[in-house]
């Protein structure tokens, strides 16, 4: 992906602009390039809120969603 503009913008910004949408804040991101790794700290009134905000995200893998 990282190779792929297009698709790297698109993974980025679909992610902001749906956080946006779906009031669900993005509070700070940590990337471990190593271990192929993303960690969003968000704030979000609900679960569902997170959900709908990684949609657009999901057809580039798997991920584990872990709230705290």
């Amino acid at each position: 992906m990282a190779h792929r503009e297009e698709a790297r913008n698109e993974f980025n910004d679909g992610f902001t602009k749906a956080a946006t949408a779906n009031n669900v804040q993005i509070i700070a991101t940590y990337n471990n390039r190593g271990r192929h790794t993303r960690i969003w700290i968000l704030e979000a009134p609900d679960y569902h809120a997170v959900d709908k905000a990684l949609e657009p995200i999901l057809k580039f893998g798997n991920y584990d969603i872990m709230p705290v």
